[in-house]
């Protein structure tokens, strides 16, 4: 069950596996290389949510030259240019939210009456810029492409690498997260007819920054080919969205723990 606000977590494993297309391989890469593994992520039930869960999610990336698949950025085309910026374009699908209990989506008993926030395929554009050897930044921007439910996402960020080892690098992250006002109200918004029925106070979700995120990731290397990888966000819902009766806890923990093998 991975709500938006998890995304937070999984983007440095996404960035990690955004291995970028080698450029003596030619567009197309002289050889395909996969990742695959699983991890144990932690998290509100939907965004907002004051209760939380670990659930089991896999980790699986195929990759040859300007091609990609992956478990968190979908599949589609990457690419690094000789400054060092990578750019991927892809297709992806936002699970929207549910207002029963599931077990691989967000939702809770507890949204019953708010009715259901549909899911749909995406489009999905993400930028990379190392600023050195410690530091880069980021930018990812989701749009939905269903036609009733078309919302867009986004998010800007930054890593520092505080500690470079032979096995082990840490690194800190920092994101703001924001969407339009479709996304906003799908997420957090509660209409005059969905407080009726709940008892939720009505809330009209503007575009805008909806939550800022901090965390540290801990990446180990178990030889050549195995990772483990750590990683735990703090987020804090932003005051465009932080007065809506969806915020139960206006403040959330998220991790995540993983092993991968490279081949």
């Amino acid at each position: 069950m991975i709500t938006k606000t998890k995304s937070t977590v999984l983007l440095g494993l996404a960035v990690l596996l955004a291995a970028p297309a080698a450029h003596a391989g030619g567009l197309w890469g002289d050889k395909m290389e996969a990742t695959f593994g699983a991890g144990v992520l932690y998290g509100p039930l939907y965004a907002g949510s004051d209760e939380s869960q670990a659930i089991l999610v896999p980790v699986l990336s195929v990759q040859r030259g300007i091609l990609f698949a992956d478990s968190t950025r979908g599949a589609g085309l990457q690419y690094q240019f000789g400054n060092g910026l990578y750019l991927s374009q892809s297709i992806y699908y936002d699970l929207g939210r549910l207002e029963r209990d599931s077990s691989w989506r967000p939702g809770s008993d507890s949204l019953k009456g708010m009715g259901r926030v549909p899911g749909s395929v995406t489009t999905k554009t993400m930028l990379v810029q190392p600023l050195g050897d410690r530091f880069n930044v980021s930018a990812e921007a989701e749009y939905a492409l269903r036609s009733s439910a078309h919302r867009l996402r986004y998010r800007v960020g930054a890593e520092a690498k505080l500690f470079n080892g032979n096995a082990n690098d840490v690194f800190l992250t920092a994101d703001v997260h924001g969407g339009d006002r479709d996304f906003n109200q799908a997420y957090y918004g509660v209409s005059v007819a969905q407080a009726g029925v709940t008892g939720r106070r009505a809330f009209s979700a503007d575009s805008g920054i909806n939550a800022y995120a901090a965390g540290v990731r801990w990446e180990h290397k178990f030889g050549d080919r195995w990772m483990g990888i750590a990683q735990i966000n703090a987020m804090r819902y932003a005051h465009d969205v932080s007065g809506s009766s969806m915020i139960e806890r206006r403040n959330s923990v998220f991790g995540n723990v993983a092993l991968t093998y490279t081949y």
